[in-house]
C-alpha cells in the first residue's frame, strides 16, 4: 500500500478491515474538508477530491465485505463505556463514539475479557457473569504494566487530616496517594513493580549499586546509589578507621571500618569478585591518603 500499511482485502480479518477502513475514512474525510474550502488554488482542490476519491474507492470493496459478513463492531465512548454497533439507551445521538477496530468480530465473552468493566451492561446484558468483567480486562492490564501504572482506585486507608486527603494502595502498596471528591485514589505509579524494577537495575546496571539482592544500600543511615560514590564511601570510612590516621576513638574507628566493610560486600557482589579483592583493589587510595595526612602533620609539627 502507498501508505505503508500492509495489503487488506476482503477476506482479512474483521479487525484488519476495520483498522484500514478507518484510515479511509479519515482520509476521505480530510482531503473532504480541503476541497470545500472556498480559500484554496483550484489545484489544489482538484487533489483533494482525487485524493477523496480514492480513499472512497479503496474502501467501497471493504465496506461491501462489513455488510456481507456483517461481524460484531464496537464502539468506544471517550471517558465511558464501549458499546455494541446500533443504539444505546444510555447514550444520545450527538454522543461522540469510535469504532474500536481491535474489538471488531469479537464476541461478548471475548469483549468483556479484553476490556472488563468498561463494556457497557446495557448493549452486554450478561457482562457481569462473564469472566474478566470484575477486571479492567487485559488490554488495560497489558498497557498499564507497559507505563507502570496501577489501576485500582479503591483506597485501601484514607488520611484526612490534611486539606487533601491521602491514601494508600492496598494492590501495589504505594502510600501517599491523594483521594478524589469522590473517594477515589488518583491514578498512580505501581509501586510493588516500580521497586522490582528498581531492584532489577541496581543488579544489572554497571553504574548503579545495591545490596546482593538488589535492596537499597544503606550505609550510616545515608542510600549508596552509584558504583563510583560506593568506592569513594569505601575509602572514606576506612581512612576514619584507620589507627594511622587522624581518629583516635577506638569504638568509633571500628564503626567505620563496619560501615566500609558493608559497602565492600556490595561491590563483592556486584562485581561477583570477594570482599578481599575489593579491598586490595581500593586499600592503595586509602594509604594514600593516610601518608598525606601523616606529611601535612610532620609539617604542622616543624
Amino acid at each position: 500500500m502507498e501508505d505503508g500499511m500492509a495489503e487488506v482485502t476482503a477476506h482479512s480479518t474483521p479487525a484488519e478491515i476495520d483498522t484500514r477502513l478507518i484510515k479511509l475514512w479519515l482520509t476521505y474525510a480530510h482531503n473532504r474538508a480541503i476541497a470545500d474550502s472556498d480559500r484554496i488554488a483550484a489545484s489544489i482542490r482538484d487533489t483533494a477530491n482525487q485524493a477523496a476519491r480514492d480513499a472512497a474507492e479503496q474502501a467501497e470493496p471493504l465496506e461491501a465485505a462489513y455488510r456481507e459478513r456483517l461481524w460484531n463492531r464496537w464502539w468506544w465512548v471517550p471517558n465511558g463505556h464501549l458499546h455494541r454497533e446500533g443504539e444505546c439507551s444510555t447514550l444520545y445521538a450527538s454522543t461522540d463514539r469510535n469504532l474500536t477496530a481491535a474489538a471488531s468480530g469479537m464476541d461478548d465473552a471475548q469483549v468483556v475479557e479484553r476490556y472488563g468493566w468498561h463494556v457497557c451492561t446495557v448493549c452486554v446484558p450478561n457482562a457481569p457473569v462473564l469472566d474478566g468483567f470484575r477486571t479492567p480486562g487485559t488490554y488495560a492490564t497489558a498497557e498499564a504494566d507497559a507505563k507502570g501504572i496501577c489501576l485500582n482506585k479503591t483506597p485501601a486507608r484514607v488520611n484526612r487530616r490534611y486539606a487533601t486527603p491521602y491514601g494508600s494502595c492496598g494492590d501495589c502498596d504505594a502510600h501517599g496517594i491523594a483521594v478524589t471528591s469522590l473517594g477515589n485514589l488518583r491514578q498512580h505509579p505501581h509501586a510493588r513493580k516500580a521497586a522490582d524494577t528498581a531492584r532489577k537495575a541496581r543488579i544489572e546496571d554497571p553504574k548503579l549499586i545495591g545490596t546482593a539482592t538488589g535492596e537499597v544500600l544503606k550505609v550510616d543511615g545515608w542510600e549508596i546509589k552509584t558504583r563510583r560514590t560506593a568506592e569513594i564511601d569505601w575509602v572514606r570510612h576506612m581512612e576514619n578507621g584507620d589507627e594511622r590516621g587522624w581518629a583516635s576513638n577506638q569504638e568509633w574507628q571500628a564503626e567505620q571500618r563496619g560501615f566500609a566493610r558493608q559497602i565492600a560486600e556490595a561491590l563483592a557482589a556486584k562485581d561477583r569478585v570477594t570482599v578481599e579483592e575489593i579491598e586490595a583493589r581500593l586499600m592503595p587510595k586509602v594509604d594514600a591518603k593516610i601518608r598525606k595526612f601523616q606529611r601535612e602533620m610532620a609539617k604542622a609539627n616543624h
